[in-house]
């Protein structure tokens, strides 16, 4: 499947109560539904069934406001995979930092996640930049935040083909169960951690799962090998963001499948409940608690208003054929989801403009991706093979054998 043949693209973020800082105290939300698994799959769901391409878990290890409850969050790989089972066809992309985190253990827990979600896994590769973060870790801060990132990533996508495909054989008459010479040491040195490999875990079903990174947090490729599948821009318009997305897809290596797709991050407040946007982003950004950061993703593009609104705004961003297409960042979860899913999206849907991710699709698939060759099988592979349901099978029983 080619970029023009694409459908555009639609992401969500589904942390806490919403994308503004004041999303909890708008909602009244206890600490305790904040994290509460019920209502995560419940949000995950309703965005599944309005034909959201994929998902995103925001994380972070300190809380945005010290001491505030509505900075209560769980793990966002556990999050995701909690709801691999819960749902068929929405991407899980999980927030995960490349600065302190350990890359083997980054790169086993996203393996983990691809087959319990059958290879509907991704991973938005952050960089940490506050000094606490350091602290909290019990490490130095990371002065040179863009290499770490472009290692990690590199050594992460390396971990991920140190199994070859068919690594796993589990013959019982014989008693292997894995092919020794198909596992392959990864052998990096960098300048602030080393790793051996081969990774614990077998190879991803998608062979590498889906990278999405802000524009300019990750090199975009090493070794004429593309490290990001998807680059996240902003702007504070259209002109903005379509100079911002030829930018980050400039740089293309080998076939044009392999490019780095663009996908714009874009805030949304709306009328909603009977009350216009503009009335409710005036009373979110008043009751914002001190302390929390403003402007609430200066980086990225805002749209204020109602429903039609929005859907001329995204069949705008659609046409303009730079832009594969949107993260909404809704304001507050439970009022603006409501009418994205029953407005915004199926408007989109009647103009032909996005196509629901099918049900068993790879999210590779769903962004129109090729399955991940593996740098160490030398034997030719058929484009877009996405693998076999025998193939997932025996990866899932050998990751819990």
């Amino acid at each position: 499947m080619s970029e023009s043949t694409t459908p555009f693209l639609v992401g969500l973020d589904v942390d806490g109560a919403g994308a503004h800082p004041a999303a909890v105290a708008a909602t009244g939300l206890a600490v305790t539904d904040l994290v509460s698994a019920a209502r995560l799959a419940r949000t995950v769901r309703r965005a599944e069934n309005a034909g959201v391409t994929f998902a995103t878990f925001a994380d972070a290890l300190l809380p945005a406001v010290i001491g505030s409850p509505g900075s209560a969050r769980l793990d966002a790989v556990t999050r995701a995979a909690f709801v691999s089972r819960t749902t068929t066809a929405i991407g899980l992309v999980p927030q995960v930092p490349t600065t302190y985190p350990e890359p083997f253990h980054v790169a086993t827990q996203l393996a983990s996640l691809d087959i319990a979600a059958s290879g509907r896994g991704g991973w938005l590769a952050s960089s940490t930049r506050t000094p606490e973060t350091a602290s909290a870790y019990g490490r130095e801060p990371v002065a040179d935040l863009a290499r770490e990132a472009r290692d990690v990533v590199q050594v992460v996508r390396d971990l991920w083909d140190s199994w070859e495909d068919d690594a796993v054989i589990r013959d019982v008459a014989t008693g292997r169960y894995v092919d020794r010479d198909r596992l392959h040491h990864v052998d990096f040195v960098g300048e602030s951690f080393a790793v051996k490999g081969p990774l614990i875990t077998p190879r991803p079903p998608q062979g590498q799962l889906v990278v999405l990174a802000a524009a300019g947090d990750v090199a975009p490729s090493v070794r004429d090998e593309p490290l990001v599948d998807v680059a996240l821009v902003g702007g504070s318009d259209v002109a903005a963001v379509r100079a911002a997305s030829r930018a980050a897809t400039a740089e293309r290596t080998g076939e044009p499948d392999r490019a780095a797709r663009a996908v714009v991050d874009l805030e949304v407040v709306l009328d909603a409940d009977g009350r216009a946007a503009s009335v409710r982003l005036a009373e979110l950004d008043a009751a914002t608690p001190a302390g929390a950061r403003t402007g609430w993703g200066s980086e990225a593009l805002r749209y204020t208003g109602d429903a039609p609104g929005l859907a001329g705004l995204l069949a705008e961003l659609a046409a303009t054929g730079d832009v594969a297409g949107v993260r909404l960042l809704p304001a507050v979860l439970d009022v603006d989801l409501p009418v994205l899913s029953r407005d915004v999206l199926p408007a989109l849907r009647a103009a032909r403009l996005t196509a629901a991710p099918r049900a068993g699709a790879t999210l590779r698939e769903s962004l129109g991706l090729p399955r991940a060759a593996n740098r160490y099988d030398t034997r030719p592979a058929p484009r877009h093979d996405t693998g076999t349901p025998a193939r997932h099978a025996a990866a899932r029983a050998a990751a819990t054998a």
